[in-house]
């Protein structure tokens, strides 16, 4: 009975800390779904809308070790009030800017709001969630993020049409200050009483750049942020270009193309739980072998789409399928990720270990996009972006599977975690 009482208590935080992802994801998705409105009120080209995800991704980058370190000083309940509160200000003034300007510069304070969120959300559950649980518990928490996509790239544009994008965009805002105050009343910081407390909690009263230093000593730590940078550069590589790849290289139509995005998308919130539940049972807590397997899945697919190119008479099914299995690795393996961060720098430093994997990861999610784009305009289709990738993303994480580090990171129970 009382195991059955730990569960449901245990859901019942993970839904609370699934709150802030789906109103970060709800206002940023649904901004982004509006940006056609944007690019006709202020008659912008197409290079000056791609610059709203530039700002916001490079305030976020840029700031996310400075906001991980602001949280291991002030706690997961002030950082994410923090986060929250960026958000739904910078959103409900996103609908009162007179210039695109003033709109960008929003982006950089929104930017901050998400940089801080999900180092304050993954420390408030490595110190609430036993070690065993951290995986499928990540991924259950960070499919909040993939249910704000759908609702904010669904919901927001209607309401843009009926009301206009600025007021659609403040529903947003509203809805995040909503969420801040649920959070404030919910949720109730603690550490986990399984978690040793013999050891000193002087990390985190040391220096900003003594704890910095002592996570670029961590080769672990470095070892899961590489593998961070890896399998975010194959996340926005797919999703920048998946829909132009299907209805221009597989001749989709575009509603056809928009259809295979959605499963896409689907299958990454499919996969946030069950890639978590498989590191945390399956692969009995070793997350460098999880992440191996994720990566694995991803290179494949990706080299299995450059030969669909050279196959016109594939069936939609097939393709959905394989569109399925590469959401539900490509975008699921984060909770796995956010876990293995966890696991190798220790409860006290998980904020800023966390900063330190979202910049890895955040560098890839700027730099693939591009780089894909480049490599298709040059050959006149997606097939040789998707082998080379492929590849890359196979050699790459399997020099960081096999490669050697003797040392092994110690989880709150003093046993060692295999990383």
């Amino acid at each position: 009975m009382n195991d059955k009482n730990n569960k449901t208590n245990l859901f019942k935080l993970l839904i609370v800390f699934s709150l802030p992802y789906l109103a970060a994801s709800l206002a940023h998705n649904g901004f982004l779904a509006l940006l056609p409105f944007v690019r006709e009120e202020f008659f912008l080209n197409r290079a000056q809308v791609g610059y709203y995800s530039t700002f916001i991704f490079v305030s976020s980058a840029t700031l996310a070790i400075f906001t991980g370190s602001v949280v291991d000083k002030l706690g997961p309940k002030k950082g994410v009030l923090i986060g929250i509160g960026f958000i739904s200000v910078t959103a409900f003034f996103f609908g009162l800017v007179p210039s695109y300007g003033i709109l960008l510069f929003l982006a950089l304070l929104a930017g901050l709001g998400h940089s801080i969120i999900t180092p304050s959300m993954n420390k408030g559950l490595i110190l609430s969630v036993p070690t065993q649980r951290h995986a499928v518990s990540m991924g259950i928490m960070q499919s909040g993020f993939g249910l704000g996509g759908i609702l904010g790239t669904s919901l927001i544009p209607i309401l843009g049409l009926k009301y206009g994008w600025q007021t659609a965009i403040q529903f947003a805002a509203f809805f995040a200050i909503l969420v801040g105050f649920l959070i404030f009343k919910l949720y109730q910081e603690r550490s986990n009483p399984s978690i040793i407390t013999n050891q000193s909690t002087v990390n985190t009263k040391l220096s900003f750049k003594i704890n910095l230093f002592s996570l670029f000593m961590n080769k672990l730590l470095l070892r899961v942020c590489v593998f961070g940078f890896v399998l975010g550069a194959s996340s926005n590589a797919a999703l920048a270009h998946f829909a132009v790849f299907l209805s221009e290289d597989l001749e989709m139509s575009r509603a056809i193309a928009g259809f295979g995005l959605s499963i896409y998308l689907v299958g990454g919130i499919t996969g946030k739980i069950t890639w978590g539940w498989a590191s945390d049972r399956f692969f009995r807590g070793n997350r460098r072998k999880a992440l191996f397997f994720i990566a694995m899945v991803i290179g494949v697919i990706y080299l299995v789409f450059g030969l669909f190119i050279n196959t016109p008479q594939v069936s939609p099914v097939v393709i959905f399928l394989f569109s399925f299995i590469l959401g539900c690795s490509a975008e699921g393996w984060q909770g796995v990720h956010l876990a293995a961060v966890g696991d190798a720098a220790g409860k006290e430093l998980v904020g800023i270990a966390t900063g330190l994997s979202l910049l890895f990861l955040r560098i890839g999610l700027l730099i693939a996009p591009p780089v894909i784009g480049h490599i298709a305009d040059l050959q006149g289709s997606y097939k040789y972006s998707w082998q080379l990738f492929g590849a890359f993303v196979l050699i790459v994480s399997s020099f960081l599977y096999f490669m050697k580090i003797p040392q092994l990171a110690k989880n709150e129970n003093n046993r060692k975690v295999k990383i």
